[in-house]
């Protein structure tokens, strides 16, 4: 069943196959990982355009990039309301909005869902990881941090399988990081995620968390606590979890929840 939302107007860019909705709000675009849109591009700046998006349009604004932003061929000075059909062009990439229906909740929930299609975004999550392991070994924490940070981003607002890329780059980073700097944060951030996606942690996983654990006395935050609760529950509803997998992260939670 399809029904519109009253009063919300739909926005979308389309960028290659895929097609990005624009909710209200701000989006950044650029080099860094924490942008809205990252593009792995030279010609790019670090951040170099910005989306506004409200009910009465998207007012796109260029941040001084060197390479500047183009609207339908010519160049952006400052900021400019798009209409439906034009086409942004920033560094190679070429990005069409799309606006002006009702949006309805089917749309938006397969909207969420295709940024995280399986396969589709694959090259994302391994292109942080990549550069989040680079800054690892030359002593950078606070970029690597902020790597992990922008695959965290990428999976809170959708459901998406242990298995997918971004998942599977998001618990290597946490946990490179529980072992790199022997804070407790990133094994909360690890059952936090697990607890919101109803993840069961693998062995391999569970070894490097009792490992970092080993020079990491206490755990801040609800994560621990949160995943225990959830591995009950879905002991309860399913009977999938593993007793010796609940056991043992409810001997963590004793152990180290803070």
């Amino acid at each position: 069943m399809r029904y519109h939302l009253r009063g919300v107007t739909q926005y979308k860019l389309r960028l290659g196959g895929r097609t990005l909705f624009l909710h209200p709000g701000q989006y950044e675009i650029g080099r860094m990982p924490d942008c809205w849109l990252t593009l792995d591009d030279d010609l790019v700046s670090r951040y170099h355009a910005r989306l506004l998006v409200s009910q009465d349009g998207v007012v796109l604004e260029d941040l001084g990039s060197r390479n500047g932003t183009f609207v339908n061929g010519e160049r952006l000075e400052g900021r400019r309301q798009l209409s439906d059909g034009d086409k942004v062009r920033i560094g190679r990439e070429i990005l069409v909005l799309i606006g002006g229906d009702d949006a309805t909740h089917e749309d938006v929930e397969a909207d969420l869902r295709r940024t995280l299609a399986p396969g589709e975004d694959a090259q994302f999550p391994v292109l942080i990881a990549q550069l989040f392991h680079k800054s690892l070994r030359v002593g950078r924490i606070k970029e690597a941090e902020r790597y992990a940070e922008a695959l965290a981003r990428q999976i809170a607002a959708v459901e998406i399988p242990a298995d997918h890329p971004t998942a599977r780059a998001f618990v290597d980073c946490v946990l490179a990081l529980a072992e790199r700097t022997h804070d407790g944060v990133w094994i909360d951030r690890l059952f936090t995620i697990h607890a919101k996606q109803r993840w069961l942690l693998s062995q391999a996983d569970l070894d490097r968390v009792r490992a970092a654990l080993d020079r990491i006395p206490r755990v801040p935050g609800t994560g621990l606590r949160s995943y225990e609760r959830t591995l009950r529950t879905l002991g309860q509803e399913a009977g999938t979890v593993p007793p010796e997998l609940e056991a043992a992260v409810s001997e963590l939670a004793d152990a180290y929840a803070g």
